[in-house]
Parts: structure tokens; C-alpha cells; sequence
């Protein structure tokens, strides 16, 4: 059965902490817990948490251990030590290397296919259940659950999102990042990172939130990836899945397949988040 790891290392910095540790809803549980809940019922049961040192004493204390019982778990600390031969960090850095790093961290863990979620993102029972149906079918292929950019949006500023252009058969062909994306007089708009371009955006577009399934041939990429940011003079560059993920396809035509989850995503990226997902959560967890 697939593990499932969940990327929770972030600073939180619009967010202003460590969202990953806040606790929402009736229940007061994390994010974390919700998904996870979720992903119980679905049929998995080991977790890896890849997080930042300094908080793990919290995780073990206050989520550990909410675990459903049938969970087995992992830590993983995402640290400057943790880095592929031959790399090193500048003295100066303080911000992680992001999520391509978070989750090499794990690669010792893991030999064979895996889930791959963030911590302060909430992604409905039914992207737990694609993953794990989906687990056993595949064969060397990726997944990736993908929302509709209408169900990702905040009302209180904007967002990044990784726009997804996929094929008649429903690979993905690229993953365009798209900057301060909002709907302010009901019109979606958002600006190409590549080029700069401002445009009007459906409000149906699929997009990445870094909801995946991988095959452990990704970490060869992810090492690549890594080293190859630490090579940048911006020590405040980051290496992400999803730059990975193309990478793949570009060198070696791998395949992505795309599956659409209809529900609501909710996540906090700003403070002013948290109502709409404290609703979110009790609408969904009422009866928990």
C-alpha cells in the first residue's frame, strides 16, 4: 500500500507561522489531520511528515497522536544537512529549498510508489481515493489530481497556481506558473511568470495544488534539481515539484496522467483564510 508524505517544512510567511500546526474547526485539528482522516478511509496507512526541526516537538505531541490507529508513521527533517553529494548551501541562507528537497529528504524511505500532499492544504475525500484506486493501475506513470482554478482562490489576495495544459488523452503536457491570481469583479486574472503576460483566466482551468503519485524514478530529477539550484547565486531560489515533474517529460517523455477532483480546495494562505476554512472543515466533518 502506498505511503503518503506530506510536505510540512514551510515558514508560513504571508500566512505570519506555522500553518501546518494550526488547528481549525469544531475538532481544532490540523489540516494535516483532515486529509489524513481522509486518506484512512480510503485505504491508506503509513504517513511520512517531512518538517523542520523545530517543530517537531509539537507534531509528536499534539498530532501524533491523533492518528487513527491504523497509521504508522515516519519524521523527516528537511535540513541543509540532509543535501546530495558534492552540494552545499551558502552560510548566508535561511529559507528552505522547497518542495523538490522536502521530499528527496524521504528517498531512503521510499521503494515504491508514493502520495505526495502539502500540509496546509485541504483536498477532499475524493483526491484520497483517486490516489489510492489509482496506485495499483498505473503503471510506470505519474498521477496528478488536479482542481478547478475556481475552487483554489482566496478572497483575501492573491494566489499562485500552476496552470496545467494536458493532452486529448489527459497527459499533462506542461505546467505554466501563474502569479497573483485573482477574481476581483468576477473576472479571473493572473500573471504568466515565464513572460510576464497578464491574462484573463476560465474559471474551470485545471490547476496543480501538489496533489501526486510518483514511482521513485523521480528522485534521480529531484537530486538533478536540487544541485542545480545551489549552483544559483539567488539563495533564495527554490526547487520545486513541479519544475521536476516537466523536467521528466522533457528528458524522457514521461508520462503524467491528470485526474479532476470536483471538489473544494481550501487552504490558508493569508490569516484572513481561516474562517472560510473553519466553516469548510465543520461542513465537512460535522459528524466526526
Amino acid at each position: 500500500m502506498p505511503s503518503i508524505v506530506i510536505l510540512a517544512a514551510g515558514l508560513g510567511s504571508r500566512y505570519g507561522g506555522d500553518k501546518q500546526l494550526d488547528t481549525f474547526g469544531q475538532n481544532q485539528r490540523t489540516l494535516m489531520e483532515y486529509n489524513l482522516i481522509n486518506a484512512s478511509q480510503a485505504g491508506f496507512d503509513h504517513v511520512i511528515f517531512v518538517i523542520r526541526p523545530e517543530i517537531e516537538e509539537t507534531l509528536i505531541q499534539q498530532v501524533i497522536p491523533r492518528l487513527h490507529k491504523s497509521f504508522s508513521y515516519n519524521i523527516v527533517h528537511q535540513t541543509f544537512n540532509a543535501l546530495p553529494l558534492n552540494c552545499t548551501v551558502q552560510p548566508e541562507r535561511k529559507k528552505p529549498l522547497g518542495t523538490a528537497h522536502a521530499l528527496w529528504c524521504c528517498k531512503e524511505l521510499l521503494n515504491e510508489r508514493f502520495a505526495v500532499i502539502n500540509a496546509d492544504d485541504y483536498y477532499g475525500a475524493l483526491a484520497f481515493r483517486l490516489l489510492h484506486q489509482q496506485s495499483n493501475l498505473l503503471s510506470d506513470e505519474h498521477l496528478l489530481v488536479a482542481y478547478q482554478l475556481e475552487k483554489t482562490l482566496s478572497e483575501h489576495g492573491g494566489v499562485n497556481r500552476g496552470l496545467c495544459r494536458l493532452s486529448r488523452e489527459n497527459q499533462l503536457l506542461q505546467i505554466d506558473e501563474c502569479e497573483n491570481i485573482q477574481q476581483p469583479n468576477g473576472k479571473i486574472s493572473g500573471k504568466i511568470t515565464s513572460t510576464n503576460e497578464v491574462v484573463t483566466l476560465d474559471s474551470k482551468t485545471l490547476v496543480s495544488m501538489n496533489c501526486w503519485l510518483f514511482s521513485t524514478d523521480i528522485f534521480p530529477y529531484l537530486e538533478e534539481e536540487i544541485c542545480q539550484v545551489l549552483k544559483n547565486p539567488n539563495n533564495t531560489a527554490e526547487c520545486y515539484l513541479p519544475t521536476v515533474v516537466m523536467k521528466q517529460i522533457q528528458q524522457t517523455n514521461k508520462k503524467i496522467r491528470v485526474l479532476e477532483s470536483t471538489e473544494q480546495w481550501f487552504g490558508v494562505t493569508y490569516k484572513e483564510d481561516k474562517e472560510f476554512v473553519n466553516n469548510s472543515v465543520n461542513a465537512n466533518f460535522a459528524s466526526y
